[in-house]
């Protein structure tokens, strides 16, 4: 805990700016002033109930107000935020509360009774009926003191790995006695610099906060004092209409959710001024060409930037605007303190135009997941990470992903790359979105399978894909069989789950990629 306010905090700007809107949810909103007396009220209360600097606490919420009082609330305390996706399960939210070793769960559940029976601990809802299980934010709210505390502007949370292989693992925040401090604020200034922010900028915020981006994006804007609009459920007419309504300059979406977009009709697009927009960036997955070009045709060449990171490692690279076109395909170049290397399975490190795996060298490179041992030379050596991607540098230090390690196809002996082939197929201009997996094929291994997504209103035939891939792709590439479907699993941060779309194909295998 702090004795003063730390600059960028919102305690600061409770006192620079009291009056200054800090978040809006629909007609809801909390100034700066409303945002930092709500938290101090429950950090007392939380306080009375025995938590101390030091505990952790999960944190299952939908985008809301709530998030933003809980977890101020918290960082005020010293208690360390564990993300958990109010999209698991009780059984898989109950895993990470217990492998992260937290106090208990706070929630916005509709219904919280059912977390009572899990025995998370200190139990916070919101919403509930007085005399429900556990403490009600309302009350806390009621009961507590409006004490002030202080807590640092950057939030302190565990996040959990998506676990598309094994249990989830949590990533600790970084240990400040093991940073070099320098470099990581270096490091920090340039992150927080792409895309470049307005002062008190108005951000719209679409990504869940039990994922390391919404969090990032909340911070980024409250240290300059600006304003967080939330967008929760996604709806990509709703997310036109907030940029119009709220003047947004800065929106953070994954590839998904410009696809929906691009796909919207071309009146419904024209209908929302947009012309308050300074940046737009994307992350999580790569964009498709053919939907960077829209970008520019519609919001202009300076609007699109691109960043690559892993929770692992940090933030890595990025590409501004005036790249997206000249450098097609390419994931940018790296944040100020950051190295990259593409090295063999030895870690021998490959030449530019080779490709390998991407390991990478930042200021916060994980040592251990929590609770586990430090990582093996097999994932981290001499500070550099393998992030489990494959890649190459070009000769002017610009990275270019070629996919996932694990997804990687290999027929007839051929290694082919997904990503190469979904962003072809998705070129097409009834295409929304697709994900390419490799399933068995007895005599070469495995084949290529497309599950396609086609835009609404549009019907799509296995013809006219192979037909549109005819010249773009060479024949061994193209996917032997399409899948339609109305739309494709995502985790958390947006990125297809693509084990939920082998596991059928591979069950019963000794192999399953």
């Amino acid at each position: 805990m702090l004795d003063t306010a730390e600059t960028g905090s919102p305690e600061f700007w409770a006192t620079e700016n009291p009056k200054a809107v800090a978040v809006i949810k629909d007609d809801r909103s909390l100034t700066y002033r409303e945002w930092n007396d709500q938290a101090n009220r429950v950090a007392d209360a939380l306080s009375a109930l025995g938590l101390t600097p030091g505990d952790r606490i999960g944190m299952r919420f939908r985008l809301d107000l709530p998030w933003f009082i809980v977890q101020r609330a918290l960082q005020k305390l010293g208690v360390v935020l564990v993300a958990v996706n109010w999209k698991l399960t009780p059984e898989e939210a109950m895993y990470i509360i217990r492998d992260s070793n937290a106090k208990g769960l706070a929630c916005d559940d509709v219904d919280a009774a059912l977390w009572a029976e899990q025995s998370p601990g200190l139990l916070i809802t919101v919403g509930q009926a007085p005399g429900c299980p556990g403490h009600r934010l309302e009350d806390l709210l009621t009961n507590g003191k409006p004490t002030e505390r202080f807590g640092p502007a950057r939030i302190n949370m565990v996040l959990y790995t998506s676990g598309t292989t094994g249990n989830p693992k949590g990533v600790p925040p970084a240990d400040p006695a093991t940073l070099d401090l320098e470099r990581l604020l270096r490091y920090g200034a340039s992150v927080g610099s792409v895309p470049p922010h307005p002062d008190t900028s108005t951000v719209l915020l679409s990504l869940p906060v039990h994922h390391g981006a919404g969090p990032a994006i909340a911070s980024g804007a409250y240290s300059r004092g600006g304003t967080v609009v939330l967008l929760d459920p996604y709806d990509p007419e709703a997310a036109l209409r907030l940029i119009e309504r709220h003047s947004i300059q800065l929106w953070t979406a994954v590839p998904t959710m410009l696809l929906r977009i691009q796909a919207l009709p071309e009146d419904v697009f024209a209908r929302y001024d947009l012309s308050s927009l300074t940046a737009i960036n994307a992350g999580a997955a790569p964009v498709p060409q053919s939907l960077k070009a829209w970008l520019v045709d519609r919001l202009g060449p300076g609007m699109l930037w691109e960043a690559y990171g892993c929770s692992e490692a940090g933030m890595i690279t990025y590409i501004a605007p005036e790249h997206q076109l000249t450098k097609p395909g390419s994931s940018g170049l790296p944040y100020e303190g950051v190295e990259i290397a593409i090295v063999d399975e030895d870690w021998n490190r490959l030449p530019p135009g080779s490709t390998g795996e991407i390991a990478v060298n930042t200021p916060v490179v994980l040592a251990h997941y929590l609770g586990r041992e430090p990582l093996g030379e097999d994932t981290v050596k001499d500070g550099f990470y393998r992030t489990g991607d494959v890649g190459h540098l070009d000769e002017d230090g610009y990275l270019f992903i070629t996919d996932r390690l694990q997804d990687m196809i290999v027929a007839g002996g051929v290694n082919i790359y997904p990503t190469e082939i979904e962003k072809a197929i998705v070129a097409h201009p009834d295409v929304e979105n697709c994900a390419v997996i490799g399933i068995p094929q007895d005599d070469f291994g495995e084949q290529v399978l497309a599950f396609v997504v086609p835009r609404p209103g549009n019907t799509l035939s296995r013809d006219d894909l192979l037909t549109h891939l005819d010249g773009h792709l060479a024949s061994f590439k193209k996917p032997r069989q399409f899948e339609f479907v109305d739309q494709l699993p995502l985790n958390p941060s947006g990125k297809v789950l693509k084990n939920e779309l082998r596991t059928p194909y591979w069950q019963g295998r000794d192999r399953n990629v």
